[in-house]
């Protein structure tokens, strides 16, 4: 019995040692299906990037030359206003009535100087048959010279008052976005000082500035770059930078850059730029913030890959190379720049090599994959890809 009892044990240990080994054996790993493709060859420029903001080429803060009570506003609030497009009319009674006063003080001076004129020459006949003294001959001399000043005079009130008629109608000084109105009719403003009534602002969107700061570092990039003859420094020709704003990756705009402080800023380390951009189309509006891609250097041959393929070990970047055995070998690279979507890789591979650009994060040395070319460039479909097969 007992030793029937030690053969049945000795059986289930053997039996559960078996499955126990069974589980533990490992099973082969089928092949990961994978992407790749081969690196890029082609021209590109390097460039650098700067985040600025978008500003009016010019600015007008609308203001009247004249006093008084607006009558009425020619213009709709938040759209396009012509140079010369009247926009308020102040009350203009009081103008011609100044200007009808003027003109009548000009008819009167006119008068005055007929008068003395022909006082004048009636004494200069007399003094000549010894009727008068000269004395009294350069008396009516001086009355007619009085009298072409005060003509004089009369006529520049004209001219003043014809102004402020003029003044009356505040029009345009430049085409431009108009700003709401600030006053509305029935108000008394103040014009011609420097704390007039503000009616208005107008601001110009084509074309339009974009300013940004350039670091120290870069600074001293361009200089010792000039200084090599591969730019022309402030004298040359004007660099054309390209232009995004924050709704989109792409530099959809260009610009020139038109400017360059004479100084870096001490607080900042920094110099400003300015580029400036046509924005025919009135796109872009002052205010926007935007990315300012610069180039630098002359264009040259690199080799592309996409940046989603590159791994991170640490601070170094790898490759996934796909081996003619079917198996994959991970290589570090050095890398360069974006262009794109795609990054520059300046050493590690070649346009020869196959690189996995999918399911790189389930590779490891010696696995086996089954791939499936794709372009190098065609990221988004490859993208599409992997969230199917993952």
């Amino acid at each position: 019995m007992k030793s029937s009892f030690l053969y049945s044990l000795g059986l289930f240990s053997g039996i559960a040692l078996l499955s126990s080994c069974e589980r533990e054996r490992p099973h082969a790993q089928p092949p990961t299906p994978v992407s790749v493709a081969q690196p890029i060859e082609r021209q590109v420029e390097l460039t650098e990037t700067y985040t600025g903001r978008l500003a009016a080429v010019e600015e007008v803060d609308l203001r009247a030359r004249v006093s008084g009570y607006v009558q009425s506003v020619h213009f709709t609030e938040g759209q396009k206003v012509e140079k010369g497009q009247l926009m308020f009319q102040i009350d203009p009674r009081l103008f011609d009535a100044a200007l009808a006063a003027a003109n009548a003080k000009v008819k009167q001076a006119e008068a005055r100087r007929k008068l003395a004129q022909s006082n004048l020459a009636r004494a200069e006949d007399l003094v000549k048959d010894n009727a008068i003294s000269r004395e009294e001959a350069d008396v009516r001399r001086s009355e007619f010279e009085q009298a072409e000043a005060d003509l004089l005079v009369a006529q520049a009130g004209v001219q003043t008052a014809a102004l402020d008629r003029e003044f009356a109608n505040v029009e345009a000084p430049i085409s431009g976005i108009a700003s709401r109105f600030l006053v509305t009719p029935g108000n008394y403003i103040t014009g011609g000082l420097p704390n007039s009534t503000l009616l208005a602002t107008i601001v110009p969107h084509h074309p339009i500035h974009c300013y940004f700061e350039v670091d120290e570092r870069q600074v001293l990039k361009f200089t010792r770059m000039f200084f090599e003859g591969k730019t022309g420094g402030r004298a040359g020709e004007r660099p054309t930078v390209d232009i995004a704003v924050s709704d989109s990756d792409a530099f959809e705009f260009k610009g020139t850059i038109d400017f360059s402080e004479n100084r870096l800023d001490e607080s900042t380390a920094t110099i400003q730029l300015r580029a400036l951009v046509e924005n025919e189309n009135e796109f872009l509006t002052p205010g926007l913030f935007a990315r300012v891609r610069i180039p630098i250097g002359e264009p040259f041959q690199a080799i592309l890959v996409r940046d989603s393929a590159l791994g991170f070990d640490q601070s170094k970047r790898f490759a996934w190379i796909l081996q003619e055995d079917g198996t994959v070998k991970r290589r570090f690279v050095e890398t360069g720049p974006l262009e794109g979507s795609l990054r520059m890789v300046t050493s590690g591979v070649t346009t020869q090599d196959r690189l996995v650009v999918s399911r790189i994060q389930l590779l490891q040395d010696g696995a086996s994959v089954t791939p499936t070319p794709v372009e190098m460039a065609a990221e988004s479909s490859a993208q599409t890809g992997e969230a199917t097969d993952a």
